[in-house]
């Protein structure tokens, strides 16, 4: 069960996120990234972003950017957020690709097949 104050970090986390992809972000293969959720762990150690990249496929295979340049960027977005927002710790940033798109198209295609 998460908490109300984990649920609040997850809100902020997610506005300010997006505006640092917006505003700070001079990598163009970063520019293109969609924050669609945040989820904070409940001791707020851990942030996890989920992604989808714009004007790119919705399948994680074909839409996809090096882990190396993810986990550089998690640390920038992370020293910025320090910087940022008034919070006494601020959680490790850990990107995953945003697969329920892809999820939810597969079982609207399922479905479909089960009513032919």
């Amino acid at each position: 069960m998460t908490s109300n104050r984990s649920d609040k970090v997850s809100d902020l986390l997610k506005k300010e996120i997006s505006l640092i992809i917006t505003t700070e972000t001079k990598d163009p293969r970063l520019k293109n990234i969609n924050v669609t959720a945040v989820k904070v762990s409940d001791d707020i150690g851990i942030a996890t972003v989920f992604y989808t990249i714009i004007g790119q496929s919705i399948h994680k295979s074909k839409s996809k950017i090096e882990e190396s340049v993810l986990k550089k960027f998690s640390g920038m977005i992370r020293s910025i957020l320090a910087k940022k927002i008034k919070i006494r710790k601020v959680p490790k940033i850990v990107f995953r690709f945003d697969e329920s798109i892809e999820y939810s198209e597969n079982i609207e295609r399922l479905l479909k097949n089960l009513k032919q």
